[in-house]
């Protein structure tokens, strides 16, 4: 919700945000309970962002069915098609 609403308070927001600016590709992988992936917000900024040619990655159920973040292959994955090959 930071990234969306252009809020720069810490040093990964700072990058991040100059890099959306400058149009580098950005891969966000989101990591978020339950409660506030559920809460309207959540999804409109995941959704702004995509809109705005960022890679993002929802919250996946784990094994207890509880939400986490997306499994390391999957970042991996969206590493790798965001790089140019040469």
């Amino acid at each position: 919700n930071k990234l969306c609403a252009g809020i720069a308070d810490s040093l990964a927001l700072s990058i991040t945000a100059e890099a959306i600016g400058r149009g580098t590709p950005v891969i966000v992988a989101i990591s978020v309970n339950d409660p506030l992936w559920n809460h309207p917000r959540a999804r409109q900024s995941a959704d702004e962002l995509r809109r705005w040619g960022v890679t993002v990655l929802d919250p996946v159920p784990d094994a207890n069915g509880y939400l986490t973040m997306a499994p390391n292959e999957a970042i991996i994955h969206a590493v790798v098609n965001a790089v140019p090959s040469h």
